[in-house]
């Protein structure tokens, strides 16, 4: 059965609050510097000093202002108050501030050039007091709070003390220069607007002697009555028009069809239709009566057909002479209305003809009476300007509150940053010991993982020392001095077999199988140096059973068609031919022999099995080199003949994901899983000593 998620070796709450408590001290120090580090570069920030002064803008007066009047660009409410700003923070303001305290000689204002000197610059300290120069509306009134950060108090309280003043000049002289300028302009519109009059006035005669327009209300109105009659008498004609084009529609659809004609309304309001037609069906009903006594040979049925007939043709004539009066009658009505139509065409053209003229005239009039109201109103405001012009602006403008030099900086806030450099410390510090835990920590969520799932942890290996491969099928090596990676690693096996034998106590544990959990380098190298270690204490044998890719007789120096263990199966060799025995050691040696297209054909025959004990009865080890467990299923066959299973872990190329499927599919098909080995593990540490110059003499011949 397998495990939930939780226990897929992946991230959970527990192994993050075990991770933190683990790393707390490197945690803590980390924040620590960080802290310290952040703070100690708040503290050296420059200090920065704020000062602040409200201006009152008065939107109520009763003083006459020309350019409210006549300025399309003046503004009211709000909206002044949002101009008075754009103008304070314009740089041809900020210029007069600059020249009036003469900023441009002052450090902080000053320029710094390529070679690090300060040099006086006034565009440089128009930017420097626009960029710290802050203005704010306060709400519901119309004042105006001008603020401004500096280095130094006296600068910052100076700076703000001199906008309000300056402006209000600024002001009152721009209003002045407006008031002139406004003067001359009416002066010129005044002298045009005089010689407009008098055109117009003249323009007005002219156009009424010309037109004879003595009395031309009355003749509208009797040409709007005209229009009117002749209105409705159209209106008539056209639904008489209608109603007959109607009923000539359906004449025509008819197609001179007795029934047809029959169902038209007009039709059948004709009085002598009707009374044909009553006489018709009576002749009928008649002729239905006779019908049912007498058949059509008899002399009363033929008087009845006669008769029927007789009344028929004599309502088809009628309504013929009816169609062809209705048709003369539709003429008529249709030339009626042309008539009526063109007698209404001739009353519009008059009476839009005398339109044009009341409309000319009414525009000519109109023309004239404004030119003469604004001739009268430049006049009176040329008048009110040349009083008022004296008396400055429309505005009242004031300083509500002074500046006062500050005591206390606003920047740097050293506790305010110190307090975010904790948070971000602790934040980065967290995060990045999380981030070793995640991507560099492999082992230790590997050893989370089996913990999780109950499985031993039965060693670690670490990276084998790098040999060339002997071809001499005698494997005779010469002697040479072990290398620190050679010792470290030869006694991580020996503590493996030590607590493989350990376990033997408890259980006899004679057949073992190593199983990697996927493809990896070096892979035979551990079967080879446990089963030499367990050589050098019992009687072992080691058989490559890895019949996919066999590695341990090519590590050995043997030829792949060496007779081994699929020809011992098989029945092509015998025991003896197929195993090999080192001198002067108690390990004996059963390679793969010939690759077959199948393996499992061979691990799954009784024989295989009943050879398996056989060798856990001959020898006292028995070490079975494998393929990985989730590559094929040879492992998961082997494992139910042998008495325990070791599972091999290659930290360089597995992930949490391919151990965890290994680990359940060795738990799912009831294998005895020993445990897993980490190979290729880091930082393990020999705890022998190993001296210089020694010499350890391996000798790895075969008695072939």
């Amino acid at each position: 059965m397998r495990k939930s998620s939780s226990d897929s070796g992946g991230f959970d709450l527990t192994d993050l609050l075990g991770f933190l408590w683990q790393k707390k001290i490197r945690i803590i120090v980390t924040i620590a510097l960080l802290t310290v580090l952040g703070t100690s570069y708040v503290q050296k920030q420059p200090k920065v000093y704020s000062a602040s002064s409200t201006l009152l803008f008065s939107q109520d007066s009763d003083t006459f202002s020309i350019s409210s009047n006549f300025n399309p660009l003046s503004s009211k409410g709000n909206n002044k108050i949002d101009t008075y700003i754009e103008l304070i923070r314009s740089r041809q303001f900020a210029l007069e501030i600059v020249q009036k305290l003469q900023l441009q000689k002052r450090e902080e204002f000053k320029k710094i050039v390529l070679d690090g000197t300060r040099v006086e610059d006034v565009q440089n300290a128009i930017s420097k007091l626009l960029k710290h120069l802050q203005l704010s509306k306060v709400s519901n009134t119309d004042m105006l709070k001008v603020t401004y950060e500096s280095t130094l108090a006296y600068t910052a309280a100076e700076v703000v003390n001199a906008v309000g003043p300056s402006f209000f000049e600024y002001q009152i002289q721009a209003q002045k220069k407006k008031s002139d300028e406004t003067s001359q302009w009416l002066d010129g519109q005044l002298l045009s607007l005089s010689s407009q009059l008098e055109s117009a006035q003249s323009e007005l005669e002219q156009f009424m002697q010309a037109n004879g327009l003595i009395d031309l209300k009355s003749q509208v109105e009797l040409a709007k009555a005209e229009i009117a009659k002749l209105i409705e008498h159209r209106l008539t004609a056209e639904k008489m028009l209608s109603s007959a084009a109607a009923s000539m529609s359906q004449i025509n659809a008819a197609q001179g069809e007795v029934d047809s004609l029959l169902q038209v309304p007009v039709m059948m309001s004709d009085v002598l239709i009707r009374n044909l037609s009553a006489e018709l069906f009576k002749k009928q009903l008649e002729l239905q009566a006779v019908s049912k006594r007498y058949k059509y040979k008899h002399h009363r049925f033929i008087a009845a057909q006669v008769a029927v007939d007789a009344q028929q043709e004599n309502l088809e004539k009628t309504l013929n002479k009816v169609v062809v009066s209705f048709k003369q009658e539709y003429e008529a009505i249709k030339q009626r209305f042309k008539e009526v139509e063109s007698q209404l065409a001739k009353a519009k053209s008059k009476h839009a003809e005398l339109g044009a003229h009341e409309f000319k005239l009414a525009s000519l009039v109109r023309k004239t009476e404004a030119t003469q109201k604004l001739y009268d109103v430049f006049l009176s405001r040329l008048q009110e300007t040349e009083i008022l012009q004296d008396l400055g602006s429309g505005n009242d403008f004031s300083v509500v509150d002074f500046a006062q030099v500050p005591t206390n900086h606003i920047k740097p806030r050293v506790f305010l940053g110190a307090s975010f450099s904790l948070i971000l410390s602790t934040i980065f510090s967290v995060g990045f010991w999380l981030l070793i835990y995640l991507v560099a920590d492999k082992k230790t969520r590997f050893i989370s993982l089996l913990r999780n799932h109950g499985i031993a942890l039965l060693g670690e290996l670490p990276k084998p020392a790098k040999t060339k491969t002997s071809t001499d099928s005698k494997m005779l090596s010469k002697a040479k001095a072990p290398s620190k990676a050679e010792v470290i690693y030869s006694e991580c096996v020996r503590a493996l077999r030590s607590d493989l034998m350990v376990r033997s106590d408890d259980s006899p544990i004679r057949t073992l199988v190593l199983a990697s959990v996927q493809f990896g380098k070096k892979r035979s190298k551990l079967a080879i140096e446990l089963a030499k270690s367990f050589a050098s204490l019992e009687k072992s044998i080691i058989v490559d059973a890895n019949l996919r890719q066999p590695q341990i007789g090519i590590e050995y120096g043997l030829d792949q068609l060496t007779p081994g263990l699929t020809h011992f199966i098989s029945r092509r060799s015998s025991f003896s031919d197929a195993t090999f025995r080192e001198k002067d050691s108690q390990l004996s040696l059963m390679p793969s022999g010939s690759i077959p297209s199948d393996p499992l054909v061979y691990l799954t025959k009784p024989r295989f099995g009943e050879f398996i004990k056989r060798l856990g009865v001959l020898f006292e080890r028995v070490v079975i080199e494998t393929p990985p467990v989730n590559d094929f299923g040879d492992a998961l066959v082997l494992s139910k003949m042998v008495d325990g299973v070791i599972l091999l872990c290659d930290l360089e190329v597995t992930e949490s994901a391919d151990l965890l499927e290994a680990i359940q599919r060795l738990q799912d098909s009831g294998s005895p899983l020993l445990g897993v080995v980490f190979e290729n593990a880091k930082n393990i540490k020999s705890k022998m000593p190993i001296r210089k110059g020694g010499r350890n003499v391996v000798k790895k011949v075969i008695n072939t």
